[in-house]
């Protein structure tokens, strides 16, 4: 399989909460016909612009590992799949 493309395709203010003013980073990840966008929120008051990406990408990479782990007891072996395929109860077309 082809590797990921991940890109910053936007930069935005979002709307303020109670810590103060807030800017959204989005980012596009693209692998063959899968694409799709996520958005990361920081605290604008924390990081000056020249960090805002360096952070929204450690965001990123850490809603992933997170992700990861959940998702960790859904992962089968090439065995279970097999079998999976072989109990596959539809018609042939």
């Amino acid at each position: 399989m082809d590797e990921f493309k991940i890109k910053v395709a936007r930069i935005e203010a979002a709307a303020p909460n109670s810590k103060g003013d807030r800017v959204r980073i989005t980012f596009q990840v693209e692998r063959e016909t899968l694409v799709f966008q996520i958005p990361i929120l920081l605290e604008m008051e924390e990081f000056d612009d020249t960090e805002m990406v360096q952070v929204a990408r450690n965001e990123l990479h850490r809603t992933f590992d997170e992700l990861t782990t959940q998702t960790e007891k859904w992962t089968l072996s090439v065995e279970d799949i097999q079998q999976l395929s072989r109990i596959n109860l539809r018609p042939k077309a």
